[in-house]
């Protein structure tokens, strides 16, 4: 599915990240810079066949070939560090995939310090075959078709390329809250409050379609059962990461225990 909107890939221009309020990754690099060198490697390491054989390994084209498409074409644009794009296309040339990461030093607020992160800036998977169903299937808000349900395959290649080149982690900004949902088995939003809440809008509405919560969220329709607050979506990180340095500075015993303080205090209701 398409888990990123038009607006989210452009969120980093977006949102002055100087601003301490706002995000807790900063980009020291925001400029958009072309390196002559990586035109034909992406993140200027990986070419083509490198991309196809850890995309390979990952499940990706035994998946499609499950989804109905045995024949696909791979290809890359790597325009420099900060914008690397990847592509899945079936054999008329339509797009499968698109994947668009950035690799950079971010800093991190909480502990002070600088480090390398793989952001997935974009993230676009469509089953083509299905055609645009808006009228004869729901489908969620950003999307134009239905998903092909490789996010498991996607995951398992960024990893991958995450730790070859040695970078500390892998990070994204979720548009919409089914986006989060669907990262949520190994990532975790940077701030204790935002992952609270989110913990505990999915412990409300166990019993309702993630489609109906998404929507009733981000039309309004969804409230602080105790407070009476609408609960509003806000942007922030969520977080991949395999060093334990940084699990113990991040996602340590002080940061589960506000999560669970939160989550356990907070009731959500559809607000009728």
């Amino acid at each position: 599915m398409g888990f990123f909107s038009d607006s989210d890939k452009n969120l980093y221009k977006q949102i002055d990240l100087f601003n301490p309020t706002e995000l807790d990754l900063i980009d020291l690099n925001q400029e958009f810079h072309v390196s002559l060198g990586l035109e034909k490697f992406i993140i200027g390491r990986f070419n083509e066949t490198e991309i196809y054989n850890m995309m390979d390994e990952a499940g990706m084209f035994k998946k499609l070939t499950e989804r109905g498409y045995p024949k696909v074409t791979l290809e890359i644009m790597p325009l420099s560090e900060l914008d690397n794009r990847i592509y899945i296309k079936d054999k008329k040339g339509e797009t499968l995939v698109h994947i668009r990461l950035k690799l950079n030093d971010f800093y991190l607020k909480q502990i002070k310090e600088v480090l390398k992160m793989v952001y997935i800036d974009w993230l676009l998977t469509q089953n083509i075959k299905m055609g645009k169903l808006k009228g004869k299937k729901a489908l969620f808000v950003g999307q134009e078709y239905p998903g092909l349900n490789v996010f498991l395959e996607i995951q398992k290649f960024i990893y991958k390329l995450m730790v070859i080149i040695g970078a500390h982690g892998v990070f994204n900004v979720p548009e919409y809250f089914h986006d989060a949902v669907l990262f949520h088995k190994n990532f975790r939003f940077v701030d204790p409050e935002k992952e609270g809440n989110f913990r505990a809008v999915i412990k409300s509405f166990t019993k309702v379609s993630l489609r109906t919560i998404s929507e009733c969220i981000h039309s309004g329709k969804v409230k602080n059962s105790v407070t009476g607050e609408v609960y509003k979506w806000k942007n922030g990180e969520m977080l991949y990461t395999h060093d334990d340095y940084l699990n113990d500075k991040i996602f340590n015993e002080e940061y589960f225990s506000n999560v669970s303080k939160i989550k356990e205090s907070s009731t959500f209701e559809i607000i009728p």
